[in-house]
């Protein structure tokens, strides 16, 4: 399930002044009775208490908007316009939802890099001013364009021919039964597109607005040419369109050079544990997790490689090898390998599990790399895996005698190539997808790979997103605890938002007891090195001030 982002008009303007904690509105512009205003009847589920829908709805987002609130600086209220909207989709894939930021803003007083564009949120955290002043915008991409950010969600979701299945779920705990879809982690997602985690540039092309770099370009760096994708070293112009369009596929090597997300991913990503194949073909595969299933380890993935066969030519040549129908080839207690294409990957896995397989390798299909299947489907029980069409091909012309198995290297993070974490770069352009997300390779998943796994946890954790954002010139917001600042950012490299762990200590029924559940949360954090006694210190004190 793909998460797209856009990008709408550009301006420019204004001055710099000191930042302040973010706060963020929703400007609803859903017609009555539908969307936020649906009223259909719903039971309260995960913490939100509402009891409709469109209730349900309104809760989470504000939740989600209150969480980006508490992480990030800034003097200007930052209006997301919202709404429910029937978006691309058929019963097995499509669109959840589609986000970014309504304007772009370059060379205005408190620009950090000049001649830069700068999402319209960060343009005015930095300038310290609206730089489009005015109320609420009217209507879905109505002008004036006074908002900030746009975010369309899939209200078709759940529905017949639109992934089908149980839907969203709107439980504020990150605790989304098997093959619901949980809308925090969704719009988190796309909050990050609108405060700036994207770019500006059509990847198939090349092309960038006004022949402008942006911000988030300044940090796209390319291992191959050694190259950001800022860069003046390409003329004439055509050359320098020419460099991100190869750069935009070049699989595996294009990184986030910044440094605060350079300095956390030790923090949050694993060792690298790999794939390999033995016997007649020795090679490293690059995969990506299925997001239905149980996850792809050591434990559970490994063995001889089988091709899967469903005997059926109906669809054309080649298609037997698509798992679209049942499986007879022999596969029992083995790794399938099958061909991506004409169903659904739920339908394959299904098929394959069906047959006897522990396990299932997808080929991709058209010379792309590898990818994480999507679809939801609880009676799954068996892991499986996407692979680029090249590893694919070479895996089926060893066979038989091909085995599979995970190796750990600890000299090395899940995710990243030269100690810089990679971003999503298929070998063929996905629009709203390629370069604007982490790669689907980090482990464990991150909040901002193109699609939404079911281990997130943004309701306390956004990984090294919000780092991202500090390599884009946002400033980090402190820790309030009722009306004392404790000076300490409430985002921690680790990922967690330490306001989370002490909400959780409010429920104590005497300051003592806060005081001592405080310490009980903040103790781990200094053992590991992710706060310091001073930190801890100004924390405590706070807490025991709040009562």
């Amino acid at each position: 399930m793909k998460i797209k982002t856009f990008v709408a008009a550009a301006l420019m303007a204004a001055f710099a002044a000191p930042a302040l904690s973010a706060n963020m509105v929703l400007n609803n512009v859903d017609a009555p009775g539908v969307g936020f205003n649906d009223p259909t009847p719903a039971v309260p589920v995960g913490g939100n208490a509402g009891t409709t829908v469109g209730e349900q709805r309104l809760i989470a987002y504000r939740k989600a908007l209150e969480l980006w609130g508490k992480t990030l600086k800034s003097p200007v209220t930052v209006v997301v316009q919202g709404s429910f909207a029937g978006l691309p989709c058929t019963a097995s894939g499509g669109t959840l939802a589609q986000a970014g930021t309504l304007q772009i803003f370059a060379d205005f007083p408190g620009a950090k890099l000049p001649g830069h564009w700068y999402h319209a949120a960060l343009a005015n955290a930095l300038a310290g001013e609206d730089l489009t002043p005015g109320g609420p915008d009217p209507g879905p991409l109505a002008p004036p364009f006074n908002d900030d950010i746009v975010a369309n969600f899939n209200g078709n979701v759940g529905k017949p021919g639109c992934i089908e299945g149980p839907g969203w779920y709107y439980g504020l705990d990150n605790n989304a039964p098997a093959g619901q879809i949980d809308f925090l982690d969704t719009f988190m997602h796309e909050v990050a597109h609108g405060l700036g985690f994207s770019n500006f540039v059509t990847e198939a092309t090349g092309a960038r607005p006004e022949n402008l770099p942006d911000v988030y370009s300044a940090n796209t760096f390319d291992l191959t040419f050694r190259e950001f994708w800022n860069t003046t070293a390409f003329e004439p112009t055509n050359q320098t369109t020419l460099f991100l369009r190869i750069s935009a596929t070049n699989t595996g090597n294009v990184v986030w050079a910044g440094p605060a997300v350079k300095a956390n991913s030790a923090k949050i990503l694993g060792p690298y544990q790999g794939l390999r194949t033995t016997g007649t073909l020795s090679r490293e595969i690059e995969f990506g997790t299925a997001g239905f299933g149980p996850a792809a380890t050591a434990a559970n993935f490994g063995g001889q490689v089988a091709l899967a066969s469903d005997g059926n030519t109906a669809g054309g040549a080649g298609t037997t090898t698509d798992g679209c129908e049942p499986i007879t080839s022999d596969v029992a207690g083995m790794i399938a390998i099958l061909d991506r294409g004409l169903c659904t990957f739920v339908v394959k896995v299904k098929n394959a599990q069906n047959a006897g397989a522990k396990g299932v390798i997808i080929a991709n299909s058209l010379n792309r790399g590898a990818f994480s299947p999507g679809g939801s489907d609880p009676t799954i029980t068996i892991p499986s895996i996407g692979i680029s069409t090249a590893d694919g091909n070479a895996i089926k012309a060893a066979l038989p005698g091909v085995f599979v198995e995970f190796f750990t290297d600890p000299s090395r993070l899940a995710g990243t190539r030269e100690g810089f974490v990679r971003l999503y770069a298929p070998s063929v352009v996905e629009p709203g997808s390629s370069i604007s997300h982490f790669d689907t390779v980090a482990s464990p998943n991150l909040l901002m790979e193109p699609f939404i796994n079911s281990d997130l946890r943004s309701a306390s954790n956004l990984d090294l997103t919000p780092a991202l954002m500090q390599d884009i010139g946002w400033q980090m917001e402190t820790l309030k605890v009722g009306e004392c600042d404790t000076g300490v950012p409430n985002y921690i490299a680790s990922g967690d938002l330490l306001h989370v762990k002490i909400d959780a200590c409010r429920a104590e029924p005497t300051k003592g007891r806060f005081v001592a559940c405080t310490n009980r949360a903040l103790n781990p954090l200094v053992d590991m090195g992710l706060l310091t006694g001073r930190q801890k210190g100004a924390i405590t004190s706070c807490v025991a001030r709040s009562r």
